[in-house]
């Protein structure tokens, strides 16, 4: 009961209280109410935003060229040739003369006639080297009747003179053969004789030396018979099979020099053909003009082996080469969708996506510049009519894509002692929060803490007068964002990049 008693009691002082407050809120009713006014017109001429979810997409914004990924160079082919005959020499110095040429930025066929060439000199190689190959045609036939006359002594002698020799030397064998079989009978009919007393011992002896020398003669034929078939024949049918031999080497060496004269001629005549430069697939014709080097593609243009005369593109495989900033090319993947605007389609978008990025830089623009820039090629989806080689182009290539997030406008953030804050409206107040954010574009920010869906933002907050009270928010507001996916459209980020020239 007592502790009631005191519960009542400080009621009352406070019931006490209340009513005196009251007293004095009436009493003071009108200098807050005009103060109150004041504070809520000042907060409704605010510049407000509303914090809302929306597709986010960074866009990389950088200058290029159009350029076909199908470039064919067109170079002078002609080569530095001479040719000798009989001691003099003719030659040409690989260099020529533009007689006529098809004017810049032509469309042309496959076979087009692009540029003629002065091809005199040439011609007169061609007929120098002609009278060389009449010259190793000739040689050449008469290799082949000497071979075809070495042959046939071969066949003469193995099937003809050599079965000759045989059957005449077996005949003077067979001959002395007989001639000493009389011999011999002579030489015993004499001793005979001569044993009767009928011939003189004189007439036995010439007998017997008649029938010594038949059978010397008889031994002699036999002896050249068997040196004739074991020496003498292989011998000479060797050398009538090496002068066989001889004369083939001898015509396939005839045989490869007028080969390889035919085939310099064949080189000097498709040097007179490339005098004439076609073009090798259609395409869109660019002069390989140097302004460093004073060289314009004209008629009378004095031109070298290898120089470049043309670049064709195909302009049915169009892409762009867009220079990157060192500091962002990592950013830049292959595969990352972009979009093309090309000046001379009158603003036309193309799409496309990123197929390579160079692994070096390439050189500074100007020269002197220690910045680096490397070059991603992106190639077109569709290639329009009209669109050419060497027209500028701007490139937004899409890095990031943030799908249903917070986002604010960006003139809605400050920095305060390091912080990122925005000032959110109240009924009668400002409330001063900090925020966390994530991505950005030049437009909108990502708030993934801070600011909750449906709050309203105060815009440019540096020029507040403080005719708005402001208060620190008791506590941040979470904002859950997703994971970021690709995409196709969205704000984007310009980047001073210079564009590349021609």
């Amino acid at each position: 009961m007592r502790n009631r008693r005191i519960g009542w009691r400080y009621g009352l002082v406070g019931a006490g209280v209340v009513v005196t407050l009251a007293a004095a809120v009436v009493a003071t009713v009108p200098p807050l109410g005009g103060s109150l006014f004041r504070r809520e017109n000042a907060l409704a001429g605010l510049p407000k935003a509303e914090v809302r979810r929306t597709d986010l997409s960074v866009l990389m914004t950088t200058g290029g060229r159009v350029d076909s990924s199908n470039r064919t160079v067109i170079e002078c082919d002609i080569q530095a040739l001479g040719v000798s005959v009989r001691g003099r020499g003719v030659s040409a110095g690989g260099a020529s003369t533009i007689l006529s040429v098809i004017p810049d930025g032509s469309m042309v066929k496959e076979g087009d006639v692009l540029c003629v060439l002065d091809s005199s000199d040439y011609e007169e190689l061609v007929r120098t080297q002609q009278m060389n190959v009449d010259r190793a045609a000739a040689d050449y036939r008469q290799a082949e009747l000497v071979l075809d006359v070495a042959r046939t002594a071969v066949t003469e002698y193995r099937d003809g003179l050599m079965l000759q020799n045989l059957k005449t030397m077996e005949g003077q064998i067979a001959l002395s053969a007989s001639d000493y079989e009389r011999a011999l009978d002579r030489l015993s009919w004499s001793r005979r004789m001569a044993a009767k007393g009928y011939l003189p011992k004189t007439q036995v002896t010439s007998e017997e030396f008649l029938t010594s020398q038949m059978a010397l003669n008889l031994t002699k034929s036999r002896t050249k018979l068997q040196l004739f078939k074991k020496f003498s024949a292989p011998i000479y049918l060797r050398i009538l099979e090496s002068d066989v031999k001889a004369a083939e080497a001898f015509l396939n060496y005839q045989d490869r020099r007028l080969a390889r004269n035919k085939e310099r001629l064949e080189l000097l005549q498709r040097q007179v053909e490339r005098c004439t430069i076609r073009a090798p697939h259609d395409g869109f014709v660019i002069y390989a003009n140097e302004a460093n080097r004073n060289i314009r593609i004209e008629p009378g243009l004095a031109v070298h082996q290898k120089q470049r005369l043309f670049y064709l593109p195909d302009l049915s495989k169009m892409e762009v080469a867009a220079l990157l900033h060192e500091s962002v090319v990592k950013e830049v993947k292959p595969g990352m969708p972009a979009r093309v605007t090309v000046e001379a389609l009158a603003g036309r978008v193309l799409e496309g996506q990123v197929v390579s990025i160079t692994q070096l830089p390439v050189s500074s623009q100007p020269w002197f510049s220690d910045i680096k820039y490397f070059v991603a090629v992106v190639k077109l989806d569709n290639v329009p009519r009209g669109l050419r080689p060497g027209m500028t182009a701007e490139v937004a290539i899409q890095t990031v894509r943030r799908p249903d997030v917070l986002a604010i406008p960006a003139e809605a953030l400050t920095v305060e002692e390091g912080r990122d804050v925005c000032y959110v409206a109240r009924d009668d107040h400002l409330e001063r929060r900090e925020v966390r954010l994530g991505q950005a574009t030049s437009d909108l920010l990502e708030v993934t803490g801070g600011l909750a869906e449906g709050d309203e933002v105060v815009l440019d907050p540096t020029h507040l007068d403080g005719s708005v009270a402001v208060v620190d928010a008791p506590e941040p507001v979470p904002a859950l964002t997703p994971e970021p996916e690709p995409a196709v459209e969205g704000d984007h980020v310009s980047i001073a990049i210079p564009r590349v020239e021609n």
